[in-house]
């Protein structure tokens, strides 16, 4: 049996964050699974994480290029990047998104029934807009005319639900009619 080898901690917080970004929850030892690092070490990047989140939530580090040298400061966050990200998203929305897309309804509508593939692709009348969907490859449509989202699609879907949450209520009235 060959022995596990170390995995220095800039390398194991990258690992982590990389699974992470796909928006799945995991358990601490799941976290561990999935990065195939050991436990302590996730919960020692879990806390650091933290940590880090909540500091530069207020603050921003600011990194300057010198003639020879780096010069790294740690300033107040301004402007809208100053504000909580559930305004941020509240202010964007009012200036510059009051109302959704129909292509955001669509996205976020084969987001929410979990259409990622051909397996769980699903039935939606098709229409210009769905037509144009398919055409940026946001959507796929297989050969039993189903449809579903690529990787794109579902990034897409998944900003568009941030900025609108109303969206996935909205789709869970449709469905229970």
């Amino acid at each position: 049996m060959q022995a596990k080898t170390r995995t220095d901690f800039s390398s194991a917080v990258s690992k982590t964050l990389k699974v992470l970004k796909d928006g799945e929850s995991y358990t601490q030892n799941k976290l561990a699974q999935k990065t195939d690092l050991n436990a302590r070490t996730i919960q020692k990047i879990l806390a650091l994480l933290s940590d880090v989140q909540s500091t530069l939530h207020e603050r921003k580090i600011y990194i300057s290029e010198m003639e020879n040298a780096k010069v790294i400061r740690m300033g107040e966050r301004s402007g809208l990047a100053s504000f909580p990200e559930k305004i941020q998203n509240l202010i964007l929305k009012t200036v510059y998104y009051p109302t959704t897309s129909r292509e955001e309804e669509i996205l976020t509508h084969l987001l929410l029934t979990n259409a990622l593939d051909e397996k769980s692709s699903i039935v939606i009348p098709k229409d210009k807009i769905l037509s144009e969907l398919i055409e940026a490859e946001f959507v796929t449509k297989t050969n039993k005319g189903r449809f579903h989202l690529t990787p794109d699609g579902k990034m897409i879907a998944k900003g568009a639900l941030k900025l609108y949450p109303e969206l996935r209520e909205i789709n869970d009235l449709l469905k229970n009619k």
